[in-house]
């Protein structure tokens, strides 16, 4: 009798196995995870080569990883044990604040004088962008963003690297280096907090008066990008300083010509999609609603798509994902607004443009826009000189001002 269980269990665990390993195996339809916010690992190509080096098996291993069965129930459940039980403050490279998730930042020490080189390699490709659009006319920005780690320094617990002491370093550095070479430097950080000291409130569609709702979460509790609001002020901060060096006068909507529409589906965010939407953070985005209608047409990658800055694409699982804007991250858009009176403008950088082209078209007859890391057709100089629009503005968050790696082809 005790012969048989012992045959019988195994058999059934040998039968779990399999059926487990066949479901793993063809499990091959699914490739992005939304929770966990990246791409599965693809089954590998079986060579000689592949076999002998060994890459062959490593690959092999994450994609059975990936593709488990029942994989994304079970990552859950580790996470909420980790989050509930066990009390962990980093979970999956993300910290647990209160109210706020930020990204995990590895401990470091900080070389400035490896700093200061690169802040004077970046300071001189954009110097050279800057004398590109010049020799035509035009007019160059660079905008410095501040990312979520930036902008929630102090809801590190003290043990964990908050990246303080790179930040400084870093921003001082670059902006000695941009003024040395003349070009011109919007650092919005400043702005942020004078903004958040004077307790600025922004018009919503319920209380065209102003609403402490909004006021004043310029960066995500939950996202590292800042939110319509802190994209706005960076928009207005970009016309002033525009405005104020050339002989433009850009107009961007003010007071009762704009206000804010909150969108009532919850905010995952992308820190692990608010951690496998386990955490309460009670997080929403906004759309801007312009009281003066603007007609447009869109190109996306050369393709005319909807006429629209918002997408309702990015709602998924019944939340919203900060691909709200603009659809997310694309190579190439160029809305058109037919309205050649005004300037044209190239906006570049990476997924921080996204919020701040959503209102940006306002103020242009064209504007384009291109994400350096997707962008591959010709360098962002070939492009200027190409298209030659007025106005060209940089924007780049601080994590990635001086990083080789998502700055792209510049020349």
């Amino acid at each position: 009798m005790k012969k048989f269980s012992e045959i019988f269990l195994t058999g059934v665990f040998g039968i779990f196995l399999i059926v487990s390993m066949v479901m793993t195996v063809s499990n091959r339809e699914d490739v992005y995870s939304y929770y966990e916010n990246r791409l599965y690992a693809e089954m590998p190509e079986i060579s000689a080569e592949n076999v002998i080096e060994g890459d062959f098996f490593n690959q092999l291993e994450s994609f059975l990883c990936d593709h488990a069965a029942g994989r994304q129930t079970l990552v859950k459940a580790k996470t909420e044990t980790d989050i509930r039980l066990l009390k962990r403050p980093v979970v999956n490279d993300v910290v647990i604040g209160d109210d706020v998730l930020l990204p995990f930042n590895a401990f470091e020490k900080v070389d400035r004088g490896q700093v200061e080189e690169q802040a004077e390699f970046m300071a001189s490709q954009h110097a050279r962008l800057r004398d590109l659009v010049e020799s035509y006319g035009g007019t160059y920005l660079y905008t410095a963003v501040p990312c979520q780690y930036v902008c929630y320094e102090d809801a590190y617990p003290f043990y964990l690297n908050n990246r303080r002491e790179f930040t400084g370093t870093e921003i001082s550095a670059l902006t000695d280096e941009m003024e040395k070479y003349g070009v011109p430097m919007l650092d919005m950080l400043p702005v942020f907090e004078e903004d958040e000291a004077a307790g600025v409130t922004f018009a919503t569609e319920e209380s065209p008066g102003g609403d402490d709702d909004i006021a004043p979460l310029y960066s995500s509790r939950v996202d590292n990008h800042y939110s319509l609001q802190g994209a706005y002020l960076t928009y207005g901060e970009i016309v002033r300083r525009i405005n104020g060096a050339s002989p433009y006068d850009l107009k961007y909507p003010q007071g009762e010509e704009i206000t804010f529409r909150k969108v009532e589906a919850p905010y995952l965010g992308s820190r692990q999609r608010k951690l496998m939407d386990t955490v309460p953070i009670d997080e929403h985005l906004y759309e801007a609603v312009f009281r003066e209608d603007i007609p447009f047409t869109r190109k996306d990658n050369g393709i005319p798509s909807e006429a629209s800055v918002y997408s309702d694409a990015a709602f998924e699982n019944g939340s919203v994902t900060y691909s709200l804007y603009m659809g997310g991250d694309i190579a190439e858009t160029v809305i058109d607004t037919d309205r050649p009176e005004l300037p044209s403008a190239l906006i570049f950088g990476d997924s921080f443009t996204n919020a701040v082209e959503a209102l940006a078209y306002y103020s242009f007859d064209e504007m384009r826009s291109v994400d350096l890391r997707y962008y591959t057709e010709m360098s962002i100089a070939q492009y200027i000189e190409k298209y030659q629009p007025d106005i060209v503005i940089c924007i780049r968050d601080y994590e990635s001002l001086l990083a080789a790696d998502g700055n792209g082809k510049l020349f």
